[in-house]
């Protein structure tokens, strides 16, 4: 038996019907997440990342990522920046390991545009996993062996700044609004 509707009433044509239900879905997932989430598959223990390594850290390279381009966010730096100061370094490596974890359960996060930061960092002359840390939404940390994130963190953003030799970095200036 087929659902037809009351008398008098228009029948939205199918392809209507599906994008209003797909947008419906697309903004309710946009400002919720499910936090506490595992860090990714084939992500080493922390004995064997960042945080073993974290005092040996000599070198960093800061790629941003955006990961959806037509939102045209603008930057007061490139794209790819190499720190090869290792102080400034290891300063960064160890802000990054003492970040909070991601807390668990269900959460709502602000608008995610797409901006993940990947930190390629090297202790010894040898690379270690990349840590990706998003600068939207509600950042999360990948690549430590365990969930973090940065949201209650904005002293991280200024630091990696200050590594970068960003004058006045903060939050923003990572992940700008799109113009």
């Amino acid at each position: 038996m087929a659902l037809l509707p009351p008398a008098g009433h228009a029948r939205l044509p199918g392809l209507l019907v599906l994008a209003i239900t797909l947008g419906c879905t697309a903004v309710a997932a946009c400002g919720t997440a499910r936090a506490g989430t595992p860090a990714s598959a084939g992500t080493p223990a922390s004995g064997d990342g960042l945080c073993a390594s974290a005092g040996r850290v000599d070198r960093l390279v800061v790629e941003r990522v955006n990961q959806i381009p037509r939102n045209h966010q603008r930057f007061t730096f490139p794209a790819r920046v190499t720190v090869t100061g290792p102080a400034k370094a290891r300063s960064v490596a160890r802000a990054v390991c003492a970040l909070p974890p991601m807390p668990s359960g269900a959460m709502s996060c602000p608008a995610d545009w797409g901006i993940v930061y990947r930190l390629g960092f090297t202790a010894d002359g040898r690379k270690l996993p990349v840590v990706s840390v998003e600068a939207t939404g509600c950042g999360g940390v990948r690549g430590l062996g365990r969930s973090a994130w940065t949201a209650r963190s904005p002293g991280f953003w200024r630091l990696l700044g200050t590594a970068m030799d960003i004058d006045h970095a903060g939050p923003a200036t990572f992940a700008p609004v799109p113009g």
